[in-house]
């Protein structure tokens, strides 16, 4: 069986809609519950 090649190419706004659409969000939009857990993960 002969393997295909398929290369998708995507500008970094459609990435991000189409990231957006299955439910991605950036930590600055999700209001934090827990204020100790806010910081970032070192």
């Amino acid at each position: 069986m002969a393997g295909a090649k398929i290369e998708y190419q995507m500008s970094k706004s459609q990435i991000e809609d189409k990231a957006r659409s299955m439910g991605m969000v950036y930590p600055d939009e999700v209001k934090v519950i827990n204020e100790k857990d806010k910081g970032v993960n070192k």
